[in-house]
Formats: C-alpha cells, structure tokens, sequence
C-alpha cells in the first residue's frame, strides 16, 4: 500500500508542480482559477492508485470502500504535502509574487509562504476526501480484473 501511495504521490506532485511552473513561465501564473487543473491530475493520481490497489487486493479480497479511499488519500498526502512544501520554497523566493498574491488575496499581509501553503495542503485534502470516496464507489461497481 505505502508503495503505490508513493509512487502516485510523486506523479501527482511532479504534476503539480510542472503545471505550476508552465504556468508561471508563460507569466499565468497570477491567473488563480487555472488551479482547478490541479483537479483532474489529482483526480487522475488518485484513480492510478486505488485502481492498482484493488487490483492488487483482488485475490486476497482485502478491497473495500474503506481502504480504497485510504489509498487515494495517502497518494494525495504525498502529492499535496509535497506541492505544498514547494510553494513555500518558491515564494520564499520569489518575493514579488508574494506581493502579488498579498494584494489579490483577502487575507492580505496575513498571507505567507507558510500560511499559503497551508491552504493550498487542506485544499488538496479536501479534493482527495471527495474524490477518492467517489472513485472507490464507482470501481466497487466495477470490480478489478485479477492478474
């Protein structure tokens, strides 16, 4: 289980984390809505992962609704942890953009690198609780095939 929370963990953070850079790159970054694309690649993380958990599980029977959405939730942390961690490095770094962020958002000076990674990390969470529940339902119905 650890494994396959890892390796779609890092995938969903490697995406994150080059979506983000595309985006800053191509000087978007400062357009906050195109953060629901995080949505399908976390969605899509997710998915990999609970899908090659129940495939997994198939023969011992060890799948249900339960561990299929704690598999898409540690997946998440790793990914959303690991996004989250890098956010405080880049706007550490990156001041300006801080500002930028600052002046757009409601919370103002009260905005730091720390405090906007914490919302970025229970955003993310919040996606993953939703999203793995309903993952895991619809692959209950449709059951795994065995190796």
């Amino acid at each position: 289980m650890k494994k396959i929370a890892l390796k779609y963990g890092l995938m969903m953070f490697a995406g994150f984390t080059a979506f983000f850079l595309m985006m800053h790159f191509l000087n978007l970054s400062h357009q906050y809505y195109l953060r629901l694309f995080n949505g399908p690649i976390q969605i899509a993380a997710i998915t990999f992962a609970i899908r090659e958990f129940q495939q997994n599980s198939a023969q011992g029977g060890g799948f249900n609704y339960i561990s299929g959405v704690a598999m898409g939730m540690f997946a998440s942390i790793v990914g959303v942890l690991g996004f989250a961690l890098f956010q405080i490095i880049f706007l550490s770094l990156n001041p300006e953009f801080l500002e930028h962020l600052q002046k757009a958002s409601m919370f103002g000076d009260y905005l730091t690198p720390f405090t906007a990674s914490l919302i970025i990390f229970m955003e993310g969470i919040a996606v993953s609780i939703i999203s793995s529940y309903l993952i895991t339902r619809i692959l209950e119905i449709r059951p795994a095939k065995a190796k």
